[in-house]
């Protein structure tokens, strides 16, 4: 387990999305809904999935690409 001691724990100033494996070897489930709740995340569940990172192979990852279609749909298209 990694220390989540240099983890911000502010509130992020804009709308986000933490995905989350629910047996990430550096950081427990717990640890990403805290995260979660401390920045104001909405919090998708991936499963268990290991660690979320490109060496994971989810390649074109359908839910990724609705996540991020989602988040756009609440920007301005004026801000894009």
């Amino acid at each position: 387990m990694s220390s989540s001691a240099n983890v911000p724990r502010e509130p992020l100033p804009l709308r986000s999305i933490l995905v989350a494996s629910r047996n990430d070897p550096h950081a427990t489930f717990e640890q990403f809904e805290a995260y979660a709740r401390d920045w104001g995340s909405e919090l998708y569940d991936a499963g268990a999935v290991g660690h979320l990172d490109s060496k994971t192979g989810f390649g074109a990852w359908s839910d990724g690409q609705r996540l991020v279609r989602s988040l756009t749909r609440s920007v301005p298209p004026e801000q894009r």
